[in-house]
């Protein structure tokens, strides 16, 4: 109610359609969010702030895409990269977005690479990286990659299950176990029901991470 009101104000700024996208997106009401982080980019738009334009097309494409519209979110990320072209967030997020849905794998794994060239600390960026070799079947290269991701953020429920799933595909069953159970300890929702399948049966098609 506080930041609807602040948007409803004749003195509203770019800072107040962020915020309500913040809470609205925090509330799990992705389409709103991505409508107020729209409001944002239009009034982002009109006063010429481009420095703050390709955070916010950020935010509404992540908005976009847990509301299951990915082209639109992909569309929000184009018009991002065009101003931000060397931005790693940005890149991975194309990158893994399409990775995911095996849009354009080459240049998918492309970007996810300049991504992690240019934020090498980025255990996330490393781990889209491990997920994009391991997608395109160098599984052994995924594995390297994917235990440095793990032992820069040990915690990534998302990391240790992708290191399982390399693991066990490439025959290392019993350590693969040791990293789905790493992951049960953070992991929720979907994330936590995949690994308990994995855990109980081993890796199939059913219970692979996308």
């Amino acid at each position: 109610q506080v930041a609807a009101a602040a948007v409803a104000a004749p003195n509203a700024d770019v800072s107040d359609y962020s915020r309500l996208g913040d809470v609205l997106q925090s509330m799990k009401r992705h389409n709103e969010a991505a409508d107020a982080y729209g409001r944002a980019v239009a009034f982002a738009r009109s006063q010429n702030l481009k420095s703050a334009l390709w955070t916010l097309l950020l935010l509404r494409a992540s908005a976009l895409e847990d509301g299951n519209r990915w082209p639109e979110a992909r569309a929000a990320l184009q018009q991002a990269l065009a101003i931000a072209p060397d931005q790693p967030l940005l890149l991975n997020f194309m990158g893994y977005g399409q990775l995911e849905r095996g849009e354009n794998m080459d240049s998918a794994e492309a970007m996810i690479r300049k991504a992690s060239e240019l934020a090498p600390d980025d255990a996330s960026i490393t781990d889209s990286l491990g997920w994009a070799q391991f997608k395109r079947g160098k599984v052994a290269e995924a594995i390297g990659t994917l235990q440095k991701a793990a032992e820069k953020d040990p915690d990534q429920a998302e990391i240790q299950e992708h290191l399982g799933d390399a693991l066990y595909r490439s025959g290392r069953r019993y350590e693969a176990r040791f990293a789905w159970n790493a992951a049960l300890v953070t992991a929720e929702d979907e994330i936590a029901a995949r690994v308990k399948a994995k855990l109980a049966s081993g890796l199939t098609s059913a219970n692979a991470a996308p």
